[in-house]
């Protein structure tokens, strides 16, 4: 097998060895042995309930308040006031679900060997394959998006194929069940969700017949279990939908199927190739394949080197988006789009304090730009609704969103967690991507269509905005995300006025908006008055420490080794810091980062790609590597996703993958404003290699090679525009170059 395939030599029991295939949409993960598959459905509309109005009515009335007791340094007494006048009403949005289980059990003569599963990275299909006596068993799995459907196909060169599958819900979550001759499913009506369907219908050579619940299959050489999930979301007659879109599928032949799948798949996700190391590591070989990956994994941790296992991770990782992020659909969510449970972690929702934004850095650069547009879609509905909670909770213009939303893009605070509920930058963190799908795209039509977007965001911070003691233009009430302050007295606070990482947002959004106002010919007075706030903002404080200070006063933390760095935004994904422009400031947050790290920090995998990329914005090519190798041995489950140390035991959360693979492209190529540098941060153990594909701010494309840590060969191409000057810095040398 090449670099794109997760190859294993024996089963997968857990979920957390299971192997994803996805359309956007519709997604499912599946464990698998010789004797029994299980597939864990999802589909992203399914979730716990319906829209609500969670604004606090009492919220406008008591923010004065709030904020004289900020001021007045009476932080607890703050703290709880927030805690009855700011939180939604109720706290609570609402949960991803699953949408259910479809078990498959095999029956077989003769002993099971040879038994191989990959995911094809090439295909996006998981394929299992074994011989149970002298016969040749193959199982092969997509998510099509064509035809909108999951399809398991089944065939043996001898036979017989014998099996018997069961749909299922947790605590049996489900309102009614069918089986026909050739059928199974079941709809969830009642309760306040999205009302939904699932339904397998079987094709084969053999007999099929149904007995209760269980669809079986018997004597056959080769079968197609078609799987199509509909909600009201999308669907008002979601029911009919459903069975109209399985005839029309069955009308097609599985290599039909399978290859309108291919030809859409491989157009949206082959935009890109990376290559890391000669691809000769022969020690890592069995015969002409890879050795499985989880044997690799523990060769790493065991200090095999595996140049090549960390470009499968970075590919996985733009699979990871490609497959729950592209079409008609709702963004990628903690889990992206797999989740097994009705009440997962966090509600498997969309936290828009660093979760959700990270899942799109590498959306643009990765050359996956279409598969940012489920989230812009996303964000003008939570503009729409943050109005209303801008206007109720705050007497604002504008919009605003909090440190989460869901499905119904509500704005709302989330939870009574202090540390994290009263924010509200969320909308503004998530409206930065505009301007940077702009930059990427020259997308004018785009930018237009949101427009607004940016506009409201800026109508809520210039009427939110206050004056602190300094003169300076603050968030009141704030946090930095999630973290907590001491002060001298030794009382502990989460609470503020002014944040570092609000400061850096608000400054990414309003270079922003003026970016766009002057693309876009706009008024005049929007750029100034968008100047006027950035020029009111608190500067960037170094503390005692040397690092950046974290809040407006240097306080001491009661976690030094935080999972977020949230007060490095400027560095990475954010350029209000940087060796160009600050070079005390990128010489203080390098010790920020160094001073988290020394503490613990970097122990959740999206900390650890967050960290990666900041090392290669410091222009660290050993500490990239020093982390990716991190995250790899400590916060990677065997199938290559993402591992949260969440109580009482690791799950999978998606940015980990999402991130790391976006910093990855962030050692191989930096720039903006018509100036890049090639190879910023290079760990040597990737001293020779390829990519090509990568996409650049300014609409250019990268491909290049290098080797012994120089550039080789190196081409950019324009994707849009007319030709303009640019500058590249190749091996050190500065050259200047109309592209």
């Amino acid at each position: 097998m090449d670099s794109l395939s997760l190859y294993y030599d024996k089963p997968a029991y857990k979920w957390e060895e299971a192997l994803p295939v996805g359309n956007g949409r519709l997604g499912a993960m599946v464990t698998s042995g010789p004797n029994r598959d299980t597939l864990f459905l999802n589909e992203d509309s399914i979730w716990s309930g319906g829209p609500i109005d969670r604004n606090n009515p009492d919220a406008y009335k008591y923010l004065g308040e709030i904020r004289r007791l900020l001021h007045d340094g009476k932080i607890p007494e703050a703290e709880k006031l927030a805690v009855m006048a700011l939180s939604g009403t109720p706290n609570s949005e609402r949960s991803y679900q699953m949408a259910g289980v479809l078990t498959i059990d095999m029956e077989h003569s003769g002993e099971v060997h040879c038994y191989e599963r990959e995911l094809d990275l090439h295909t996006g299909c998981v394929t299992t394959s074994y011989k149970a006596g002298e016969s040749s068993y193959k199982r092969e799995l997509i998510a099509s998006r064509p035809d909108g459907v999951i399809v398991y196909h089944l065939t043996a060169d001898e036979g017989p194929i014998n099996l018997c599958c069961r749909l299922s819900r947790d605590y049996n979550n489900l309102d009614d069940e069918w089986a026909s001759q050739d059928e199974i499913g079941f709809k969830v009506v009642t309760g306040i969700g999205i009302p939904f369907a699932v339904r397998v219908k079987a094709r084969s050579d053999g007999r099929i017949s149904t007995i209760g619940d269980h669809l079986l299959i018997r004597d056959a050489k080769e079968a197609d279990l078609i799987i199509d999930i509909r909600t009201r979301f999308y669907h008002e007659d979601y029911l009919g939908e459903s069975e109209r879109n399985i005839k029309r599928v069955c009308k097609k032949s599985f290599a039909d199927i399978y290859n309108d799948h291919l030809l859409e798949y491989k157009e949206g996700f082959e935009k890109l190739s990376l290559c890391l190391g000669d691809g000769s590591d022969s020690d890592l070989t069995i015969g002409a394949r890879k050795m499985p990956v989880d044997k690799r994994l523990f060769a790493l941790k065991n200090g095999e080197s595996d140049p090549d296992l960390f470009a499968l991770y970075f590919q996985y990782g733009r699979y990871l988006l490609f497959s729950s992020s592209r079409g008609k659909c709702l963004p990628a969510n903690l889990q992206g789009i797999w989740n097994s449970s009705l009440t997962p972690p966090w509600g498997s929702k969309f936290t828009i304090n660093i979760n959700l934004e990270m899942n799109y850095w590498i959306a643009e650069s990765g050359n996956l730009s279409s598969c940012h547009e489920p989230y812009f879609e996303l964000l003008k509905r939570v503009c729409d609704n943050g109005k209303g909670t801008a206007k109720k909770m705050y007497g604002c213009r504008g919009f605003v969103a909090h440190h989460n939303t869901d499905i119904y893009a509500d704005t709302a605070p989330q939870d009574h967690y202090i540390p994290a509920s009263y924010w509200v930058m969320g909308g503004a963190f998530m409206a930065t991507h505009i301007w940077e799908h702009y930059l990427f795209t020259g997308d004018v039509e785009f930018l237009k269509e949101n427009f607004d977007v940016l506009k409201e965001c800026v109508d809520f911070f210039e009427d939110f905005l206050i004056k602190n003691d300094k003169g300076d233009l603050v968030v009141s009430p704030t946090v930095s995300p999630e973290n907590t302050y001491i002060l001298k007295s030794g009382v502990k606070g989460c609470l503020c006025e002014g944040a570092t990482m609000d400061t850096e947002i608000l400054m990414e959004l309003l270079n922003g908006y003026i970016g766009a106002c002057k693309a876009l010919s706009a008024d005049a007075t929007e750029i100034s008055r968008a100047k006027k706030i950035l020029d009111g903002l608190p500067k960037i404080q170094i503390g005692r420490f040397g690092q950046i200070m974290e809040w407006m006063e240097d306080y001491d933390e009661e976690e030094p080794g935080h999972r977020h760095i949230s007060h490095l935004y400027g560095v990475y994904p954010g350029s209000s810091i940087s060796f160009e422009k600050t070079p005390d400031l990128m010489k203080a947050a390098r010790k920020t980062l160094e001073r988290r790290l020394s503490y613990g920090g970097g122990h959740t995998g999206w900390s650890r790609a967050w960290i990666i990329g900041l090392w290669a914005h410091f222009l660290d090519g050993e500490k990239v590597y020093e982390n990716l190798k991190a995250l790899l041995t400590g916060s990677t489950f065997d199938n290559l996703m993402d591992n949260h140390p969440y109580h009482p035991s690791p799950i999978f959360q998606i940015d980990g993958n999402l991130g790391a693979a976006a910093a990855m492209l962030e050692m191989l190529v930096q720039g903006r404003d018509d100036e890049f540098v090639l190879l910023p941060a290079l760990p040597s153990m990737f001293s020779k290699g390829s990519v090509k594909g990568v996409r650049l701010r300014g609409g250019l494309e990268l491909s290049m090679e290098w080797k012994d840590m120089k550039v080789t060969d190196w081409e950019l191409k324009r994707t849009y525009g007319e030709k303009t000057l640019v500058t590249v810095n190749v091996n050190g040398k500065a050259l200047k170059m109309t592209v």
